[in-house]
């Protein structure tokens, strides 16, 4: 009768101890695994037949009983080897996400004009700092969309580009010229951008006006209406949004 019991104990206190699982496509919502399967089945419908997509979890946070997956749908041409139909999870940790609700790490650069600028002039109101490169198509395209939060946020918030550019070796005068792109630009960032492990461009990061990283985004999401037009409000402004809001 006492094994019974102890058995009984130990069953509940596994139970009471087991996590459950939400996912998140970064973009602030939340949602279970079967959601997760209906993504992943309705992308797949429209891959040529060569292809396969996964899911790839790139970080986790734990919340109390709760584990937060941070996952990416991924496309690859289809291995030689069948594997299971069944919906599995790639884990590959993005470095950056580590950094996540820390204080920034400090930098030092200078502008285009060889102003030098410290991480803790921005200290005081929320920043955005988005890290691009010449050769990185995506980072071009989104450069008039970010410079429209720059104009209609204005001084409520830093607008701060870093690139591993050189002004002078990669003529970066002559580069932005016909850009419609209005951030404060820093260079020579190469240093810092292997510092904070971002591996992939272009990238977004989102910090209080305390330096703490909030939030980590890639590309400015476009959010279409039924008419084909673009909405100005997404996920980027409303984590803007929260960031200029809150005091804490």
């Amino acid at each position: 009768m006492k094994k019974m019991i102890t058995l009984v104990f130990f069953l509940l206190a596994v139970k009471g101890y087991s996590q459950y699982n939400l996912y998140t496509l970064n973009n602030g919502s939340f949602i279970e695994v079967n959601e997760i399967k209906r993504h992943l089945n309705s992308a797949k419908t429209t891959l040529p037949s060569a292809f396969e997509m996964t899911a790839v979890i790139y970080h986790k946070v734990v919340k109390n009983d709760t584990v937060i997956n941070y996952i990416n749908l991924l496309v690859s041409k289809k291995s030689s080897v069948k594997g299971s139909q069944e919906l599995g999870f790639t884990y590959k940790q993005d470095s950056t996400f580590l950094l996540l609700n820390q204080r920034l790490p400090s930098f030092k650069l200078k502008d285009m004009n060889g102003k030098e600028i410290h991480a803790k002039k921005l200290l005081g109101k929320p920043t955005l700092i988005n890290f691009w490169a010449t050769y990185c198509g995506p980072c071009i395209a989104e450069m008039p969309q970010l410079s429209k939060l720059k104009q209609r946020y204005k001084d409520r918030m830093n607008f701060i580009a870093i690139t591993e550019n050189n002004v002078a070796n990669d003529h970066l005068f002559d580069f932005l010229k016909n850009k419609d792109f209005n951030f404060q630009i820093l260079v020579d960032g190469k240093t810092y951008v292997k510092k904070l492990k971002v591996s992939a461009l272009p990238k977004n990061l989102f910090i209080d006006r305390y330096g703490i990283l909030r939030y980590i985004q890639e590309g400015y999401p476009i959010n279409i209406k039924g008419n084909g037009t673009a909405v100005n409000d997404n996920y980027f402004t409303e984590i803007i949004e929260k960031l200029i809001k809150n005091p804490n």
